[in-house]
């Protein structure tokens, strides 16, 4: 399983989330942040996949401070037009 090394220096959450993916259980860990002035969803949680992992033990180890278990960012596009895009 592909993992990332987390980076210690800044404090950040996480959130270490089981998964099942074609028939194969793993532990995905997400970083959550806010999403940039530059993007539709300035201003609100933004969460990112960092690694997953093959045991929950081996994301805790890698992430100790992680909260377990499912987080959803409640991220809303309310704020964007009813209007179709256009495409020109």
């Amino acid at each position: 399983m592909h993992t990332t090394k987390p980076n210690r220096t800044m404090s950040k959450e996480y959130t270490i989330e089981k998964k099942n993916q074609c028939g194969e259980t793993f532990y995905a860990v997400y970083e959550f942040g806010v999403y940039p002035r530059s993007s539709v969803l300035a201003g609100q949680t933004r969460k990112s996949f960092v690694g997953g992992f093959d045991t929950e033990a081996e994301a805790v180890k890698e992430y100790p401070s992680a909260d377990i278990g499912y987080r959803d960012p409640c991220n809303t596009v309310d704020h964007l037009p009813d209007e179709p895009d256009l495409y020109l």
